[in-house]
C-alpha cells in the first residue's frame, strides 16, 4: 500500500513539474520576456556587421510582406 501512495505521490509531482516547464514556455513564445531579449542580444554579438546588415535586409522585408498582407486583407471602403 505504500508503494501505491508513492508512486502516486511522484506521478503527482513529475505532472507538477511538467505543468509548470509548459506553462513558461507558452509564456515564452507570446510575449517573449527578458530572458529572450537577453539570449538575442548576447547572440547579436557573435554577427559580424556584414551579417548584421542580411538580418537588417531579411526582416525589413518580412514585415513589408506582412504588411501588405495586411493591408490586403482588409475590406476597402
Amino acid at each position: 500500500m505504500n508503494d501505491v501512495l508513492a508512486l502516486l505521490l511522484i506521478l503527482a509531482l513529475l505532472i507538477g513539474v511538467i505543468s509548470i516547464f509548459v506553462k513558461v514556455s507558452q509564456s515564452l513564445r507570446k510575449g517573449g520576456g527578458s530572458w529572450a531579449t537577453i539570449c538575442l542580444g548576447a547572440t547579436d554579438e557573435f554577427y559580424s556587421h556584414d551579417q548584421k546588415k542580411a538580418i537588417e535586409v531579411i526582416v525589413n522585408k518580412n514585415a513589408n510582406k506582412k504588411m501588405e498582407e495586411q493591408d490586403s486583407s482588409e475590406p476597402e471602403s
